[in-house]
C-alpha cells in the first residue's frame, strides 16, 4: 500500500502568505497613523471655524449697534425737522457717522418730501453700508468653508479607518490559515488574505496623505 502524500503547501502559497502579511502589517500601520493625523486636521478645522464664527458674531454685533445709533440720530433729526428747529437739525447732522452721512446726503438729494420714487429713508440707499456687516458676512463665509474642510478631513480619516479594518481582516485570514491541516482550506484563507490586502492597499494609496513629521529631538535639556 502506497504511503499517503503529506499535506505540503506549494512554495508559491507560502510566499504569497508572507507577502500578504508583510504588506498588510505595514499598510495597517500607515493607515492608522494617517487616520490619527486626519482626525487632528478635523479638530483643528473645527476649532478655527468656531473662532471665525465668534469673530463674525462680534462684527455683526458691532454692526447692529452702529445701525441702531444711525437710526436713533436720524429719528432725532426727523423730530427736529418736524419741529422746524434748524439749529438742532444741524446739531444732529454733525453727529452722523461719515458712512451714514453719505447715504443721507444722497437720499436728501432725491427730495424725498416731494419725490414719491425716493426710497423710504437713507438706510435703503446703496450708499448706506456698514463695513462691520460686510466683515461679519465674510467671516461667516470663511468659517463655513473651514468647517466644510473639517468635514472632508473627517471623511478621509473615516476611510483610513475603514482601510485599517480591511487590512486587519487580511492579517486575520493570513494568520489563521496556518492552523488548518487541509491544503484546500489553507489556500482559500490565503487567497482571502491576499484579496483583503489588495483592497486595503488600493483603498489606502488612493487617499490623500499628510506627510509624516520627523521629531529630531524632545526639546532642550
Amino acid at each position: 500500500m502506497a504511503d499517503a502524500k503529506p499535506n505540503v503547501d506549494p512554495p508559491w502559497l507560502e510566499a504569497l502568505i508572507v507577502i500578504s502579511l508583510s504588506v498588510a502589517a505595514l499598510t495597517t500601520t500607515w493607515s492608522t497613523y494617517q487616520a490619527a493625523l486626519w482626525d487632528g486636521e478635523q479638530a483643528a478645522s473645527y476649532s478655527r471655524a468656531n473662532a471665525l464664527r465668534i469673530e463674525g458674531s462680534k462684527a455683526a454685533a458691532r454692526a447692529d449697534v452702529l445701525e441702531a445709533v444711525d437710526l436713533a440720530i436720524f429719528s432725532s433729526w426727523l423730530d427736529a425737522m418736524g419741529a422746524g428747529e434748524t439749529q438742532l437739525q444741524e446739531f444732529y447732522y454733525a453727529r452722523f457717522r461719515p458712512d451714514f452721512r453719505e447715504a443721507f446726503d444722497a437720499w436728501t438729494a432725491l427730495r424725498p418730501l416731494t419725490n414719491p420714487d425716493a426710497p423710504q429713508g437713507p438706510f435703503f440707499m446703496k450708499e448706506y453700508s456698514l463695513p462691520e456687516r460686510a466683515q461679519a458676512e465674510a467671516l461667516e463665509a470663511e468659517a463655513q468653508a473651514v468647517f466644510d474642510q473639517g468635514e472632508r478631513d473627517n471623511d478621509i480619516g473615516d476611510i483610513y479607518v475603514q482601510a485599517t479594518v480591511i487590512l486587519a481582516s487580511a492579517l486575520f485570514f493570513g494568520g489563521i490559515c496556518q492552523t488548518f491541516k487541509k491544503p484546500r482550506v489553507r489556500m482559500v484563507l490565503a487567497l482571502l488574505s491576499v484579496a483583503a490586502c489588495i483592497v486595503g492597499v488600493v483603498r489606502t494609496v488612493t487617499l490623500p496623505a499628510i506627510p509624516p513629521v520627523i521629531m529630531w529631538g524632545f526639546g532642550a535639556g
